[in-house]
């Protein structure tokens, strides 16, 4: 009986090619991209998943508060934190800290400029428990360094040849490469190709052997006993900050160290100095919710043109059961056809996944590829997935078939078919709904992108800081020379050194500023800047009040500029009056020489932050940033030529401050292309299932066109009767789309501190885009029918 389903269903799907063809098509792609999402989901799913014991490793915050509001909430702690730890926490098995810089690697001629390096310290290495390829990892001795399986390769030409070897890093510090891991998977956020010890910058006296309790510029991770657990640890933190951080009482003022799984690192947003881009949790779920109305988009379109090609096959169906054929064999024979389409359209998926997937990778700009990824659990859920869809489909699609009446001698093709006309329209509610939501996402993008920020970025060109003149005393003159010459070049309008740029959080914060005669510290925590006087001519800032910094930085040194909003909370009635008064600042006072406008630092996720800037130049490397007014070109050669002669250590290494600016919308950049890609995808499904239903109708009504026709009724008038048996049910599916959507994205927006407007223009374009849709689907159906001989419909009536 098999075997003979088996045929019949062979044959039922060549009679019937085209439409086959469309189900399989639109099985296929949409299983395509539910796979390709899936991957997706289990590589941000699986952030710093990929360490042995990694559910008992946690990251250490730390929170201040005063009076109940929050001072700081940062993911950076003091750095004598880690040194305690183990005797303080007895659920701590190991503890480490680490300090993030980009650097400056050379090897005989060669140079590898921006190589990212963590400085460490403590049990790292047993932390984090790293794929050694050859030699090991202690990291606690000075100048020693681990370095990445694909660098030692890229440096040395494999990894052997790699040990024992010196690096010299930045101002030319030799370290001996001990060991080379395994290149750690992309998705992790200690994603880096150098590990260096803290023991190196305690050896140059850069930093205290024993730490402090003050600051909060260190990455603290522990790894707890195997029997521990987070709210023992978190009591034992409790424990430490009680005895620990007692001259925050000086200042009215409580502190708190907080623990943090380091599967759920990857997803927090809210925290100052994360060590690496993080992605919202509500963005995952967001794709998740895509991905499964995926499925059920296929599926319906799959149940759509099954259920009306089973209607060509009634009468045969109606001779099967007369020949005692059970309901039950009906249902195999469904499930059957079910299986062999679902099956081609999985191996045409898988193929194309095989063939797309780098495309995808750059299309979201995620290197998928070298990331950790359970594909068991992947391989897993498909499989199931499959197995209910078939099985779902297969039931669905057999109600036609065991409706079948046996006694009657012609069966009835020609019902109103509600359920169809219902899922082409829950279609199209699908496909108005993505449209409104793309057309908005992109809208909020293009508005973060557009906005005025009260800086300008615009032709500005930006260098990375020299590293090999860390250390150098006459760092700032070379820097000077460096500038005088390039500005000597027409093309040139200002040039500026700065620790930090716009598109980055500014590393220094302070939460203990105050005016000297109130002695009480702002309940608020301002972003601190290093720049030169250049800094508000190459950003074009406007100077409210006061006078710019002087070209010297040693006659400013006790001299700061504010932003607008840092005079407000001073509790300054206009920039004026803010201009010359003394404010504290620790214990160091400042005078203030001038105020600047209030600017986007960072993007328009976050509200503008009130900032307070000092005349210093960058230590570490920092950034040069040049105003051009001329082409780009011409000025990067000018540059090169100078920087070369200046800096001839150091390559060239540069960016547009636009560009950088920008990159801090990837995430939403990323969602907003894997949306439109699923929206193009389901307004094509939505019109194959429209097109394949229209067709089928067509074929139903044969004879009541040609009645119609033969009494008169026009082209047009048929085509209407078409289009009328459809648009109600499209017409629905919009007006509930555009209320959900506008509920989706309204909730979506709270993420943002400035948010763009829901243009009506969206759900008019929307709407008239569904008709055109619909429209195009009738015509091209409708009309072959319509024009079709009536003696044709009606010879053998």
């Amino acid at each position: 009986m098999n075997l003979i389903n088996i045929k019949s269903t062979f044959k039922h799907l060549q009679k019937n090619k085209f439409h086959s063809l469309l189900n399989i098509f639109g099985l296929a792609v949409g299983l395509l991209l539910f796979f390709q999402l899936v991957v997706y989901i289990s590589y941000e799913k699986e952030y710093d998943s990929s360490y042995d014991g990694a559910e008992r490793i946690y990251r250490v915050n730390y929170d201040v508060t005063q009076d109940g509001q929050s001072v700081l909430h940062s993911a950076k702690t003091p750095d004598r934190l880690y040194r305690v730890l183990k005797d303080e926490v007895p659920e701590v098995e190991y503890s480490a800290v680490g300090y993030i810089e980009n650097v400056l690697v050379r090897y005989d001629d060669k140079y590898y400029t921006d190589q990212p390096n963590l400085w460490v310290d403590g049990d790292f290495a047993k932390i984090f428990d790293f794929k050694m390829v050859v030699g090991e990892s202690k990291l606690t001795d000075k100048l020693t360094c681990v370095i990445s399986e694909s660098m030692s390769k890229n440096i040395f030409g494999n990894a052997r040849d790699a040990i024992g070897k010196i690096i010299y890093v930045n101002e030319g510090m030799p370290h001996e490469v001990t060991g080379v891991f395994k290149d750690i998977p992309s998705n992790s956020h200690i994603h880096f190709d150098f590990f260096m010890p803290v023991q190196t910058f305690v050896y140059y006296h850069w930093v205290s052997p024993e730490g402090s309790w003050r600051g909060d510029g260190w990455w603290t991770y522990v790894k707890l006993k195997k029997a521990a657990t987070q709210a023992r640890l978190d009591y034992g933190l409790k424990t430490v900050a009680d005895k620990y951080l007692t001259h925050l009482a000086n200042q009215n003022r409580s502190g708190v160290f907080v623990s943090q799984p380091i599967s759920m690192v990857h997803y927090s947003s809210d925290r100052t100095g994360e060590l690496n881009t993080s992605t919202r949790e509500r963005t995952i779920s967001a794709l998740t919710l895509i991905a499964a109305l995926i499925l059920v988009v296929i599926w319906m379109n799959y149940i759509n043109l099954s259920t009306a090609m089973a209607r060509k096959r009634i009468n045969v169906i109606a001779t099967y059961r007369k020949l005692g054929a059970s309901k039950f064999s009906l249902i195999k024979l469904s499930l059957i056809e079910s299986g062999l389409i679902n099956l081609g359209a999985i191996v045409v998926a898988v193929i194309l996944y095989f063939v797309t997937r780098n495309i995808f990778d750059r299309l979201i700009e995620t290197p998928i590829g070298t990331g950790y990824i359970n594909y068991r659990e992947i391989i897993a859920l498909i499989l199931f997935v499959m197995l209910a869809g078939i099985l779902f489909t297969s039931l669905i699609s057999a109600l036609p078939l065991v409706k079948v009446n046996p006694a009657l001698t012609q069966q009835n093709k020609t019902d109103k078919n509600g359920g169809s006309q219902w899922l082409v329209g829950f279609q199209f509610f699908m496909s108005c709904f993505l449209v409104i939501c793309s057309i908005m996402i992109t809208k909020q993008i293009r508005f973060m992108q557009t906005a005025e920020l009260g800086i300008d970025l615009s032709q500005v060109i930006v260098l990375k800081g020299a590293a090999s003149t860390n250390s150098d005393s006459l760092r700032y003159q070379r820097f000077s020379s460096f500038r005088e010459e390039v500005l000597r070049d027409a093309e040139f309008v200002s040039g500026t050194a700065t620790m930090n740029v716009p598109g980055q959080p500014l590393r220094f914060r302070n939460n203990n500023v105050t005016l000297p005669e109130r002695r009480s510290d702002l309940k608020q925590e301002i972003t601190i800047g290093n720049i030169d006087d250049g800094y508000i001519e190459t950003y074009q800032l406007n100077l409210l009040a006061g006078e710019n910094f002087a070209i010297n930085p040693g006659l400013d040194s006790a001299k700061v500029l504010v932003s607008e909003s840092t005079a407000k909370i001073l509790d300054f009635n206009s920039p004026e009056e803010a201009v010359g008064q003394r404010i504290l600042m620790g214990n160091r006072e400042q005078i203030i020489k001038g105020v600047v406008n209030d600017f986007h630092h960072e993007g328009l996720k976050k509200p503008e932050e009130p900032m307070i800037f000092t005349h210093e130049h960058p230590f570490e490397f920092g950034f040069y940033s040049f105003r051009i007014q001329g082409r780009p070109e011409k000025a990067l050669a000018y540059l090169q030529s100078v920087w070369a002669k200046h800096y001839p250590n150091d390559p060239m290494d540069y960016f547009f401050s636009n560009d950088y600016f920008n990159k801090q919308y990837n995430e939403e950049l990323r969602l907003s292309r894997i949306l439109i890609v699923f929206t193009i995808f389901a307004i094509i499904v939505a019109s194959l299932g429209l097109f394949g239903l229209i067709s089928f109708f067509a074929q139903q009504r044969t004879k009541e066109i040609g009645v119609r026709k033969v009494n008169g009724a026009t082209i047009s008038d048929i085509m209407m009767l078409v289009f009328s048996y459809f648009v109600r049910f499209e017409v629905i599916a919009f007006a509930v789309a555009c209320p959900l959507a506008w509920f989706t994205i309204n909730k979506w927006l709270q993420g943002f501190a400035y948010q763009t407007t829901l243009s009506w223009w969206i759900y008019l374009v929307t709407g008239v885009a569904a008709f055109i849709i619909s429209v195009l689907s009738v015509i091209s159906q409708s009309y072959r029918a319509a024009t079709k001989n009536p003696a044709e419909a009606l010879r053998y009536e």
